[in-house]
């Protein structure tokens, strides 16, 4: 009896607590603190829609309107705080960490009078990840893949360097979950939200493994400057968020855009999510991180395997080249004499280059094709796989012989890091004249960096044109008109070298007006695609040479399109810093559609006035669906 009145009394006590402490919350309405909304990760979007969480799994709310109620939710988590759980590990306290750390500072709750549970699970993961700073890794961009597209953000949870190297630490990444590869149906449901996002763990060293020398994609390290509490916080709510999903969008609740609202969970007035309403791209977000006051501590550059192999390449004569290649591939054995003969020193050079340059074959030959790879072996992959690791381990055995060290190759930084880039938008106002017809043209960019751009801080041979209207008026007839859209346009020309030998390749989809020689300019739909080649000829001078296919669809072709076949070359040279130049040549010959052979000559010449504004001076001899015609624009273009 005793122990009933005793459990009676505490259940009374506990109801008055719980009575105080909604009372105490409603009447300062806690649940409007900014840092309730970043726990729950409620956002306000741009049409007026308020207090919707991003996370679309149920679990994740206690209460059944916590997905648009802030202050419901709130109180259901008051509420099941007091409640008995059989399982520790199920316990509100346990569960949702970072919502009892927050709610007892908010509404100073003394711990003594909250339930007591080991959270077992919990705590043996914070002490096997060991975490006291963050590090965002950012790998930079690859064409090759509609997820990587514009790059990747995930964050490496650091332990003292004393006890583990970087490595071997574990990161936090978050991503669409979807069965199929990564071609165009993942691109599809992925700017449609039709995948779950996760956030998953995963050792530091599969991660460089992927990025670095599979998808040879150079990696920035980011050291950030939390605490070792601001780090316990992140991770309290990071262990809610783990068992939840949310519609993963490819434009903006992606993974860069939800590691900066992870990240702003331990210093929301950073307002790291600012301005992210329309798309949230890996470089902006790096870039948000970088200009925020006090978070940035360093910053580390890991070049990619690719980068690796040219440097040592670099270190060797042309006959040393060739005998590493041949050793590489198999068609030299190290018991040649033109092998055997060479210096000890030369050895060493060539079996660490030979090493690592199969290494990179390996690593290639292993990944998943992609929507734009347009090459394959050949070759059974168990059998191709032998064959590298039988190869690898005789020169590895070979290298093992001698006990001298080389230095790693030098590598040097970049000058410019991706967060010093321009930024992704650009609006260009255009003065121009095509055959004594003068015109002002409005055009306007989403995003993100082209060939003619400054190459500060971006890839060089890469460029990623998505969403471009125009609009242009004519100053003899005041004529207004859209002048086209370019829905995307994308260039991937890597240079060539001897070891080193991708394929470029190109694709655009767009509106756009086409000269007739009945004086018409209709808007028609145009799709283009190309493969070819791209050489760095000088340190400042690339050239790519391409084979096109074009499709014209428009009520004025036979059967309403046109098919064309031609070839084009572009070279382009880095004068300065700030000045850039090039030419392109290109001919196309329809064969279906309509019976012509188009053409463009054209010049670029662009000066950059600073990081965000640049002058762009353009001529054209081009011939359409008509007779020549030349033109000229000079515009200033704007990036922010």
């Amino acid at each position: 009896m005793f122990a009933d009145a005793e459990g009676g009394g505490k259940k009374v006590a506990e109801n008055k607590l719980l009575d105080k402490l909604l009372l105490k919350a409603r009447s300062e309405r806690v649940w409007l603190h900014p840092e309730w909304r970043v726990l729950m990760h409620y956002s306000s979007n741009i049409f007026g829609v308020k207090d919707k969480s991003l996370v679309d799994d149920k679990k994740f709310f206690l209460s059944q309107q916590g997905k648009y109620s802030p202050q419901l939710e709130l109180e259901a988590t008051l509420e099941k705080l007091f409640a008995p759980s059989d399982d520790n590990n199920e316990a509100i306290a346990c569960r949702f960490p970072a919502r009892l750390a927050w709610l007892k500072k908010a509404l100073e709750i003394d711990s003594s009078v909250i339930p007591t549970y080991q959270c077992r699970d919990l705590n043996n993961w914070l002490q096997n990840l060991d975490v006291d700073s963050l590090t965002l890794i950012f790998p930079v961009s690859v064409l090759n893949s509609p997820a990587s597209m514009f790059g990747h953000t995930f964050l490496r949870l650091d332990r003292k360097a004393e006890k583990k190297p970087d490595l071997l630490a574990w990161t936090v990444n978050f991503a669409a979950h979807a069965q199929e590869g990564r071609g165009l149906s993942f691109a599809f449901n992925g700017l449609t939200g039709g995948y779950p996002g996760r956030f998953t763990l995963a050792p530091y060293y599969e991660r460089v493994k992927a990025y670095s020398d599979i998808e040879n994609r150079d990696i920035w390290e980011y050291a950030l400057s939390y605490s070792p509490d601001e780090v316990n916080y992140i991770l309290l709510h990071l262990w809610e968020l783990l068992p939840a999903h949310f519609d993963y969008y490819f434009i903006d609740e992606n993974c860069s855009y939800h590691l900066l609202a992870l990240l702003e969970l331990a210093r929301p007035g950073l307002n790291l999510t600012k301005g992210f309403d329309w798309d949230a791209t890996p470089a902006d977000t790096v870039r948000a991180i970088a200009n925020a006051p006090g978070l940035l501590k360093a910053v580390k550059y890991r070049p990619s395997l690719r980068k690796n192999i040219n440097a040592r390449a670099e270190a060797l004569d042309i006959e040393e080249q060739v005998i590493t290649k041949s050793l590489a591939l198999g068609e030299m054995q190290l018991n040649d004499e033109i092998f055997s003969s060479e210096a000890l020193a030369s050895k060493l050079k060539v079996l660490e280059l030979a090493a690592e340059y199969l290494a990179y074959l390996q690593a290639t030959s292993n990944k998943g094709q992609d929507v734009f790879d347009v090459w394959s072996s050949g070759v059974d992959a168990d059998l191709q796989h032998e064959i590298f690791e039988n190869r690898q381990y005789s020169l590895l055995t070979a290298r093992s012989q001698f006990s001298v060290e080389l230095p790693p190759p030098l590598i040097k930084q970049p000058d410019y890091r991706p967060d010093e880039g321009h930024g992704g938008r650009r609006i260009g106002l255009r003065y121009g004249s095509v055959d004594s017809q003068e015109y002002l043209q409005f055009d306007f960019r989403w995003a993100y960096h082209d060939l003619y751009d400054p190459d500060n801080g971006f890839i060089k041979g890469a460029q990623l044109d998505f969403l471009k209207p125009s609009f242009r008026y004519y100053v003899n007839d005041h004529n207004f008109q859209l002048e086209g859209i370019d829905f995307v346009g994308i260039v991937s020309a890597p240079a060539r070298n001897y070891f080193i030998q991708p394929f470029s390749w190109k694709a655009s989809a767009a509106l756009q007006r086409y000269h007739f020689d009945d004086g018409e300019r209709p808007l028609m739909g145009d799709f283009k695609i190309g493969a070819g080649l791209s050489y760095q000829l000088t340190e400042n001078t690339s050239a790519s040479y391409f084979a096109n296919t074009q499709l014209a669809i428009g009520g004025e072709l036979e059967h309403d399109a046109a098919v064309g076949f031609g070839v084009s070359t572009e070279v382009i040279y880095t004068i300065t810093g700030k000045w850039k130049g090039g030419v392109y040549f290109d001919v196309l010959q329809f064969v279906e559609g309509v019976t012509q052979t188009s053409y463009k000559a054209s010049g670029r010449l662009r000066f950059s006035l600073n990081k965000d504004n640049a002058l762009l001076f353009e001529l054209a001899e081009k011939r359409e669906f008509s007779g020549s015609f030349f033109e000229s624009q000079l515009s200033l273009q704007f990036y922010f």
